[in-house]
């Protein structure tokens, strides 16, 4: 695949002209969201792409990617060319910019960032929401282990590697000088285009390919808690951020990068203080003493948090908006913080607010049981979603089992839940990594009646209920009131208990 980073072959205005270059930008497009103040960022031009309209600045500290309204506007400004851009800052940690004024030329550069690979003849380097290519071949390029590394040479940065690369600005590209190993990171931001997406099959889990800058392809296995949004699609250009550890890249959330570009309040970065966090924001989906999961925006995956004992997540109930703060912990997304955003004029305030998940039907509403909830298993391992059916929603049709994309919105009225807007029910093609025909789950046990096994699942008003199999056996130890994990599989569209143990 050719480099989709525009790489000017000649300087398209003279040093004179360059300094008195200013380009007034039209608007992108507006967010739904309430606009952020603006403000100022500076830097050398080390990398722009026409597709995605960015471009990416080494600004001396990091790395900041600017999103214009056109290709023209970004073709137009060549590699090297120091700018300052009035911009205000996105959710994904990207800027729109509103004003650049070009400043001079730049021959060299800084750029700080973390390896997302690393070959003899080009490193690939990701930071502010971009992936930009350096090479280093030739003899003037050196690696230095700096405090933090063990060893130097090309084997010694491997993806997650955390570097400062000075470099030399070439009109076809970046050529590293040199390059200094400051740290290792396990969380790495991606973007490119969507090749591949293979559903989860036979106990593997599902995966998907990336293309990043200059054609290199990444592999990205996707957990069975995350459900890819059914709006992104192969070739779509799209927002990754991984968990790297053992060589493979493990996805933490994925995001439309069109859609990306327009959000100002919702969505998800790494955060720069502290280093090694993940900020992100969004609308609670549910919430327990133990667990958190959060829709950070729309066209993005559902984010799931374990929240440990030392930090409270009370205030966080359903239709919430949040900004969380967390880290990973041996492969498992950790709560650190929480903050509740309290409404700001948004519509009906936070009964505006509307949260997007896909899944597996697990309960439906029952006439005889006086319930009028729709329960939708978004992965393997997640907390199901409950949903208030209005009368406006027929939901009739649909049995459990079936696989469905649900819109739902949080009406302070209607008990802090969330409730049923619209239903679309995917076909099989449309089945992505995330979703499987096994639903496991955590509740409260409450009883076995007539071959029926009922939970109560953590934070739910709906009981969910289980087949229970002939010869199974349920341990003595389990009674009511007691805590467990629910493993099902769907038979005949029916939910049938294959193992249940006790938490307690």
């Amino acid at each position: 695949m050719a480099s989709r980073y525009h790489r000017p072959v000649a300087r398209a205005a003279s040093l004179a002209a360059a300094l008195a270059l200013t380009i007034p930008l039209a608007p992108l497009a507006a967010s739904a969201s309430k606009a952020t103040t603006a403000t100022t960022v500076h830097g050398t031009v080390v990398a722009t792409n026409t597709q995605r309209y960015t471009l990416v600045l080494a600004s001396g500290h990091a790395l900041d990617t600017v999103r214009f309204a056109s290709a023209s506007a970004v073709a137009r400004v060549a590699l090297g060319t120091r700018v300052t851009v009035r911009v205000s800052r996105l959710a994904d940690g990207t800027f729109k910019a509103a004003a650049l004024r070009a400043q001079g030329h730049a021959r060299t550069a800084m750029m700080h960032g973390t390896i997302v690979s690393a070959t003899a003849s080009q490193l690939l380097v990701s930071g502010g929401g971009s992936v930009v290519a350096v090479n280093r071949g030739g003899a003037a390029a050196a690696t230095h282990p700096g405090r933090h590394a063990h060893s130097s040479g090309p084997a010694s940065l491997v993806a997650g590697a955390e570097v400062s690369v000075d470099v030399s600005i070439q009109p076809t590209g970046l050529d590293a000088t040199t390059v200094t190993q400051t740290g290792q990171s396990n969380l790495v931001d991606l973007e490119g285009t969507l090749q591949t997406m293979v559903a989860a099959a036979n106990g593997a889990p599902g995966s998907l390919t990336i293309a990043v800058e200059s054609g290199a392809v990444t592999t990205v296995q996707i957990p069975a808690s995350i459900t890819i949004p059914s709006t992104i699609a192969v070739n779509d250009t799209v927002e990754l951020l991984t968990a790297y550890a053992g060589g493979t890249f493990t996805l933490v959330t994925i995001t439309a990068d069109n859609v990306a570009a327009t959000q100002t309040m919702q969505g998800v970065s790494q955060s720069p203080t502290p280093a090694g966090y993940i900020e992100a924001e969004g609308t609670v989906v549910t919430a327990s003493a133990t667990s958190l999961t959060i829709q950070p925006g729309e066209g993005a995956a559902q984010m799931t948090f374990s929240v440990p004992s030392t930090v409270s997540d009370a205030a966080a109930v359903v239709g919430t908006r949040v900004h969380v703060l967390a880290t990973d912990v041996a492969g498992v997304l950790t709560l650190a913080s929480v903050q509740v955003h309290q409404s700001e004029g948004e519509g009906h305030g936070i009964g505006a607010m509307t949260t997007q998940t896909e899944g597996l039907v697990v309960g439906v509403p029952n006439a005889s049981t006086g319930t009028n909830t729709l329960l939708v298993q978004p992965g393997d391992g997640v907390a199901p979603v409950s949903f208030v059916v209005p009368n406006t929603v027929d939901v009739s049709a649909i049995s459990i089992g079936a696989r469905v994309h649900v819109t739902g919105y949080f009406d302070s009225t209607n008990s802090n839940a969330l409730t049923l807007k619209s239903l679309r029910v995917q076909q099989p093609d449309g089945e992505q990594g995330g979703q499987t025909n096994t639903v496991k789950t955590d509740g409260t046990f409450v009883g076995v009646t007539n071959g029926v096994l009922s939970i109560l699942p953590s934070d739910q008003a709906t009981q969910m209920q289980f087949n229970v199999p002939t010869g199974f056996v349920l341990a003595s130890n389990i009674s009511s009131g007691s805590k467990v994990t629910v493993v099902a599989t769907l038979v005949t569209n029916v939910l049938t208990v294959s193992n249940i143990t006790l938490n307690d």
